[in-house]
């Protein structure tokens, strides 16, 4: 009996030292890291600049996909780094490049709504986060969704 318990407590030791050593989520933890090293080094904290933080895409027909285009420019002295983009909805599909953006040059952020299922004024939020001070920045895009045509 003293044997099973043994090799028991080893089989279970090795299972556990298994589990912890595996990474579940490599693109996560990659991100991760990469924001840990930017909190870290203070002198890669950069500024960004968009041209506006919000549009309104006014009347639009229910069902209707329409797009935007959030510019902006980096004003520090540091490479900017767009570490992830994040929508409120599903309704909201984002798209920038994840490349760094030298001091001075200017990228962007797309927004496309589908206003398939909504009815009356949508405001919804779209938040980015950079290696800026504060971190997380807020878009927001808003449009009111017509039914009558239905």
């Amino acid at each position: 009996m003293r044997g099973f318990i043994n090799k028991f407590s080893v089989i279970l030791f090795m299972l556990l030292v298994l589990l912890v050593s595996c990474d579940f989520d490599g693109k996560e933890s990659e991100q991760n890291s990469i924001i840990e090293t930017l909190q870290i080094d203070k002198d890669l904290v950069t500024k960004i600049e968009f041209e506006s933080k919000e549009f309104d895409f006014g009347t639009i027909t229910s069902g209707e996909n329409v797009s935007h285009r959030f510019n902006f420019k980096n004003v520090g002295s540091s490479n900017l780094y767009i570490t992830k983009v994040t929508a409120d909805c599903g309704c909201t599909i984002i798209d920038y490049k994840k490349d760094a953006i030298s001091p001075g040059k200017e990228s962007y952020i797309d927004a496309v709504f589908n206003s398939s299922g909504y009815h009356g004024l949508q405001i919804k939020n779209i938040k980015v986060y950079s290696n800026t001070k504060p971190a997380e920045n807020e878009l927001v895009i808003a449009a009111t969704i017509d039914t009558s045509e239905m």
